[in-house]
């Protein structure tokens, strides 16, 4: 039996158990194979804590590292964990206002402002080794054709990367429940993508704002997502030939992603917050 103390955060939904990983290298042999598991047991809505993955932290030097892991235990990118872990790092004295998380293989600097934190990914990129998928360059063309309902379907948008893998896929009408989880669940393994995909459904209320729904790879519907609302801004953007600050409206909350052209550095500004505490028993 393993105890380990957690906080739950959450920025527009996206929720997380967040471990530190002080608390957890004593207590196990192999920390490396131990980490997915406990992503698999923590991020359960039944029978765990609950949530849309796990986040791990730990200071190198001055810097913060993160570590997502998805609930199928996955290693992932996740814009709104770096909020989130960001917000826990400096509610808890661990970094001051202006800091890097280091986050898989890109440093994302960081500011704390108030209520809101800027963080800064990195840029969008269409090219298929970095996605990954498997044919040319996707932009604006055809993603996926399939069945939906008995009736055959081209869906038209863009495979792109903004740290994590999305298919965009914009349209003038937000899909109902039974035809977003169909398709999106289909493209979400379909064998173009060899990690997986998300699915960004990307709807434009007015000039700069943008509507989405969310299907993410591991998890399914979520409330919010970073690097997908990177996506969509960054699509949106050269779609439009034009750079700016998009508005795009999560289910759980509005973040505002702004970069002089699509393929500039992508600054993401949004809230984070910490919600409760407690310990968390892992039974071997």
């Amino acid at each position: 039996m393993i105890k380990i103390p957690f906080s739950k955060v959450e920025s527009i939904g996206n929720d997380f158990p967040l471990f530190q990983l002080a608390d957890i290298a004593p207590q196990v042999d192999d920390v490396e194979g131990f980490l997915p598991k406990l992503a698999i047991r923590a991020a359960d809505r039944r029978f765990g804590i609950g949530g849309d993955g796990i986040l791990v932290l730990h200071m190198e030097e001055a810097d913060l590292r993160l570590r997502m892991f998805n609930p199928d235990g996955s290693e992932d990118f996740c814009g709104n964990g770096i909020r989130c872990a960001a917000r826990h790092a400096f509610d808890n004295g661990l970094v001051g206002f202006s800091f890097n998380v280091l986050h898989l293989d890109r440093v994302v600097p960081t500011k704390v402002e108030g209520e809101k934190i800027s963080t800064t990914i990195g840029r969008a990129d269409y090219t298929p080794e970095k996605v990954p998928q498997k044919n040319g360059e996707l932009f604006n063309e055809t993603v996926w054709s399939g069945m939906d309902s008995g009736m055959a379907l081209s869906l038209f948008g863009s495979a792109l990367t903004t740290g994590s893998t999305h298919v965009v896929v914009p349209t003038i009408q937000l899909p109902e429940d039974d035809s977003f989880k169909a398709i999106s669940s289909k493209i979400e393994v379909d064998p173009l993508f060899p990690q997986r995909t998300s699915v960004i459904w990307s709807k434009e209320l007015e000039p700069m704002k943008l509507q989405i729904r969310i299907w993410e790879r591991a998890v399914g519907e979520t409330m919010g997502c970073g690097t997908g609302s990177s996506a969509a801004a960054a699509d949106y953007l050269r779609r439009k030939s034009i750079g700016g600050t998009v508005e795009v409206i999560n289910p759980g909350g509005s973040l505002f992603v702004s970069m002089t052209s699509w393929d500039a550095p992508i600054s993401i500004v949004g809230e984070a917050k910490s919600i409760y505490s407690g310990t968390y028993t892992f039974q071997k």
